[in-house]
């Protein structure tokens, strides 16, 4: 019974030792909890070099320890610790050096929003055309939607070295509509002249509307400005994709007749509506405020009121929205707002600035803050709002 027993003790310990020893953390995750989770550069290259010699797969350790030499030198940190030329010269070397593997491990790492995504980001635009392939792959991904508007940053900040893969990107009949939409935009954003013959070119091969009307706007970002009233015909379209590419050309053009955008808030398709929004905040005209206090709490999508509510913001900012106070407050008080959420947004615009100032020097008679109060203690259920508000009346005390 004795030895069963002792058996059994030993095998505990033998198993219980194993554990053990499969619980130690490696050097790479050392290093990577280090950079990743804490900004710790300096600390996390010194385990992460030692994770590149002892790890079979390279891969991870290599891209990470690149990442942690750029983090360390854009944060200073390098310089404070006399490492600065080493760090330097390491990052030059490793950015000639890293592989397709590693580019799409420092893709995978932006994809996870960590607080070293500009060194990261940095990281593909210093290492340039090569890294354009991996970029477009990934911006075919359903994975990567939500880091599109970074990759697109990345291309654009690659600039004209780029423009040979972009253009061939988009004669690629594979490459899907959208994807072609945003690099026919990121070559407008580029700026290089040179590139107009091209995009000329593919106006004549190309027969699609809305590809024509982005072309279009990227030749008059170049400074063909001759192509502008065909852009402008482009709101009148019966297609709501055409009409939204115009919309959203808006932005770019100059001396654009503001009555247009203003009649252009009641198009029945949302993306419009958001993309005019936007024009508003470069086009400035106060006859815009009463349609897009109405985008607040009308059956508008959840960003294109965020971007009615920026815009009013910046209209008050600048004097041109001078009654939007009272307005917002009667909108309020007279229960016109079915949603809590877009009576937080309408509280939470009230509570910037320039429209508190707006209140506190409103005419006595209207005793706005006295309203608010009221509506805050009689009408008013959703805690959330109820909070804002309270916010609100403490600021305005």
């Amino acid at each position: 019974m004795k030895k069963l027993l002792t058996i059994c003790l030993i095998l505990i310990w033998v198993v219980s030792f194993g554990c053990k020893q499969d619980q130690v953390i490696s050097q790479l995750e050392v290093g990577k909890g280090k950079l990743l989770g804490m900004g710790l550069s300096i600390e996390a290259v010194k385990h992460l070099e030692r994770a590149e010699q002892e790890e079979m797969n390279k891969v991870e350790p290599r891209a990470l320890l690149l990442i942690a030499y750029s983090n360390a030198l854009s944060t200073d940190m390098a310089k404070s610790y006399d490492l600065e030329a080493e760090y330097r010269s390491e990052r030059t070397r490793r950015i000639t050096e890293l592989s397709t593997t590693e580019i799409k491990k420092i893709l995978q790492i932006l994809n996870e929003r960590h607080r070293i995504q500009k060194d990261a980001i940095k990281i593909l635009i210093d290492k340039g055309e090569d890294a354009i392939p991996l970029i477009l792959e990934a911006l075919h991904k359903t994975s990567y939607r939500d880091l599109e508007p970074t990759l697109l940053k990345i291309l654009s900040e690659i600039g004209s070295e780029g423009l040979t893969q972009l253009f061939t990107a988009i004669s690629n009949s594979e490459t899907s509509p959208a994807v072609r939409i945003n690099l026919i935009r990121v070559i407008g954003a580029i700026g290089d002249t040179g590139a107009v013959t091209q995009l000329e070119s593919l106006q004549e091969a190309m027969s699609d509307a809305i590809v024509d009307l982005e072309l279009n706007t990227a030749l008059y970002k170049l400074g063909k400005e001759t192509v502008k009233t065909e852009i402008l015909q482009g709101l009148n379209a019966k297609r709501a994709e055409v009409r939204q590419a115009a919309a959203h050309a808006m932005s770019e053009l100059n001396d654009v007749h503001t009555a247009t955008l203003i009649k252009m808030l009641q198009d029945p398709n949302d993306t419009v509506r958001m993309n005019i929004t936007k024009a508003l905040q470069k086009h400035y005209d106060e006859a815009a405020v009463n349609s897009l206090v109405k985008i607040l709490y009308n059956d508008s999508s959840w960003h294109t009121k965020k971007i009615a509510s920026e815009t009013l913001k910046l209209y008050a900012e600048k004097g041109l929205a001078d009654k939007l106070a009272p307005q917002l407050v009667a909108v309020l008080i007279a229960q016109q707002v079915a949603e809590y959420e877009d009576r937080l947004r309408i509280v939470q615009l009230l509570i910037k600035p320039a429209l508190l100032k707006q209140i506190q020097i409103a005419d006595p008679y209207d005793n706005l803050p006295h309203k608010l109060d009221d509506y805050y203690r009689t009408k008013e259920t959703n805690t959330m709002v109820k909070e804002e508000l309270s916010n609100l009346l403490l600021k305005l005390e």
